[in-house]
């Protein structure tokens, strides 16, 4: 394993030892990672000669930075080669273990020329995004599928959640393209007061955790969204509540009304 490797693992592990009985600060990654910006892309020649490139750079954060690109392992340069047309997703991570990735970055081909329609998906549990094909007519028929679902020629994929998908498109000739298309959170109105605060009763305002005797009193509005970014960080990895007596749908509402901006809803 490179040294690089070896950092960037000893600190995302460090990042995230945040328990109920030693509370120090979380690093907020929306104000102190790394900010992605992506640079040129080229286009393939054809849909099948794989010469498209994709180049990123990241700036901020912590150093040594690693890219990734869909589900490839990380490099250190942001310089993408040998691509098929299709759409990627390309990630930074730093040595802090904050992350951001530009999404839906389209590589396109002279006889290939494909874009998605894509719908954000606003439920919070389940799902109601949605993802369209559509072709520049050069070698129909086109066929499509969604992960490793039969070609058809629906072109629509709905009700799906949040995410990344892989859909495969093909032309009359055997010629096709893998899109990895992901679909974001829209604003999904999970409530403070019928949902979260209830959770927060339930799980974490305990004697010894968050009552407001020994920790911070998440029950009060203010102090929980003060701290919204950690918590969704320490439920999500399981470390809060301490007694794990918070179901995955819970976790997943707390993820939502987050992301919503913790409203006062």
């Amino acid at each position: 394993m490179s040294s690089i490797k070896r950092v960037f693992l000893f600190c995302l592990t460090a990042s995230f030892s945040w328990t109920c009985g030693d509370d120090p600060k979380p690093i907020d990654c929306d104000l102190s990672g790394p900010i992605i910006s992506l640079g040129t892309v080229t286009n393939a020649a054809s849909c099948s000669v794989s010469d498209g490139s994709i180049k990123v750079s990241a700036t901020g954060g912590k150093e040594p930075y690693l890219f990734s690109l869909n589900d490839d392992p990380g490099q250190e340069e942001g310089v993408f080669n040998n691509l098929h047309a299709g759409y990627y997703t390309v990630k930074v991570a730093d040595a802090n273990g904050c992350s951001k990735s530009v999404d839906n970055v389209s590589v396109k081909a002279s006889d290939f020329q494909v874009n998605a329609d894509i719908e954000p998906d606003k439920l919070c549990l389940g799902g109601d995004g949605q993802i369209t094909i559509n072709i520049e007519q050069i070698n129909p028929p086109y066929q499509f599928k969604l992960g490793t679902g039969s070609l058809s020629i629906n072109n629509t994929f709905s009700n799906l959640p949040t995410g990344t998908y892989g859909i495969t498109v093909q032309d009359n000739i055997g010629c096709s393209v893998f899109l990895n298309v992901t679909v974001p959170r829209g604003q999904s109105n999970v409530s403070w007061n019928d949902v979260i605060k209830p959770i927060i009763d339930k799980s974490c305002a305990k004697s010894g955790c968050h009552d407001g005797a020994t920790r911070i009193d998440f029950r009060v509005f203010q102090n929980a969204k003060a701290q919204a970014k950690a918590v969704k960080s320490k439920t999500q990895d399981r470390s809060m509540p301490r007694e794990g007596t918070i179901t995955q749908d819970e976790i997943d509402l707390i993820a939502c009304w987050v992301d919503d901006g913790a409203l006062l809803n």
